[in-house]
């Protein structure tokens, strides 16, 4: 007999999906149901149970366990089971922070001096930006900045497949269409994203201050223009020093500045990196520390 009625547990039908989605994405090829059930050494008939949201799967072990089957922030299954990220939401999480750590291995192609000369054009770039639309308290938002690319257009779609998507309208004109409704953090990063593959790929040209394009570095620059704007790393700290420690910091900081959390961490890292540090903070979510000066 065919069940009807409400799904009972909706969220982990969601961390069942997200699960079957990463693995699938990760080996290229089909999961079958049974395969995301053993990750908690699930029998079929519990696996059948949490795939149709029967069986609530929230446990702190649970989710630790498939964290680290997936290779994914314990913090990410977490969002997922709880609701606070949807499938298409987490999984863009998933796929960025991947990508991220891309540009990174990437950019080591480049001698320590071309990276940071290329971070400091491109921070000194979204600099103007921010300067110019008058940005000083977050979050930021888009249209102030958009404003200054006429040669950029987004108009908000119904989607299915993705978050956003860049039209090429005719030469140099460009729209980009994102998903209608609630604009979640993880669309505004990607329409950030978008933008940047925009002036660093096809229309670089336009801005000389950019300098010449290296092939090494221009995933990592892109990386570096989203991070700068929508989360720069100087507000961060600033806002960070006004923040109890003993909360996560990382998840406020998030809701802050309304960007994923996986940006918000990265911007924190890249402090680490390049010695903007103020104030010592560990987050309850990352291993993300800085040092007071």
């Amino acid at each position: 007999m065919k069940r009807s009625g409400a799904v009972k547990f909706p969220n982990s039908v969601q961390l069942f999906k997200f699960c079957q989605k990463v693995l699938t994405h990760q080996r290229g090829a089909k999961v079958h149901d049974q395969e995301i059930g053993e990750i908690l050494s699930f029998n079929p008939s519990d696996c059948s149970h949490w795939k149709r949201g029967e069986k609530n799967v929230r446990s702190v072990f649970a989710l630790a366990k498939l964290a680290e089957t997936l290779k994914v922030e314990t913090a990410l299954i977490h969002d997922v089971a709880s609701g606070a990220a949807g499938l298409d939401e987490a999984f863009f999480e998933f796929q960025e922070a991947t990508a991220i750590k891309e540009a990174q291995s990437k950019a080591t192609a480049a001698s320590p001096a071309e990276l940071a000369e290329a971070r400091k054009r491109v921070e000194a770039f979204v600099g103007e930006l921010h300067k110019q639309a008058e940005f000083n308290t977050p979050p930021l938002y888009l249209p102030e900045v958009l404003r200054f690319f006429s040669f950029v257009q987004t108009q908000p779609i119904d989607m299915i497949d993705r978050l956003t998507r860049i039209l090429r309208t005719k030469p140099g004109q460009y729209t980009v269409n994102f998903r209608k409704g609630d604009l979640k953090a993880q669309t505004r990063m990607s329409l950030a994203k978008d933008l940047a593959r925009i002036v660093f790929e096809g229309e670089r040209a336009r801005f000389p201050e950019l300098g010449a394009a290296n092939p090494a570095l221009v995933a990592f620059e892109q990386v570096v223009f989203v991070g700068a704007l929508l989360a720069p790393k100087a507000l961060i700290l600033s806002e960070m020093s006004k923040m109890d420690a003993r909360r996560n910091v990382i998840a406020e900081l998030s809701a802050l500045f309304w960007v994923p959390k996986l940006l918000v961490s990265f911007q924190l890292q890249d402090a680490l990196r390049t010695g903007e540090r103020h104030g010592v903070v560990r987050s309850s979510s990352t291993d993300v520390r800085a040092t007071a000066v």
